[in-house]
């Protein structure tokens, strides 16, 4: 999806000024930092969005002042996993 919207958020994209570009924001969790019983398949997950949003934020901030942004929400008492 963020390969996607590169050329409308990218500076001097279609929709886009030439002085600044847009923003991604990646939603994760806090799941993949230490391990868990039988949620390997959401540790792996989530891993890959934060390597994703940091590789995104150096290589995009730098070629197209697109700035990239992840949040981690922590566990929600009351809900399931």
């Amino acid at each position: 999806m963020c390969h996607e919207a590169l050329k409308y958020l990218k500076k001097g994209g279609p929709g886009r000024s030439t002085s600044s570009g847009g923003a991604i924001i990646n939603i994760s969790a806090t799941l993949h930092y230490t391990a868990s019983w039988y949620q390997i398949h959401v540790s792996a997950a989530k891993a890959a969005v934060d390597a994703t949003t940091r590789n995104l934020a150096l290589e995009w901030g730098a070629d197209y002042d697109i700035r990239v942004n992840g949040i981690a929400p922590g566990p929600i008492s009351g809900t399931p996993g």
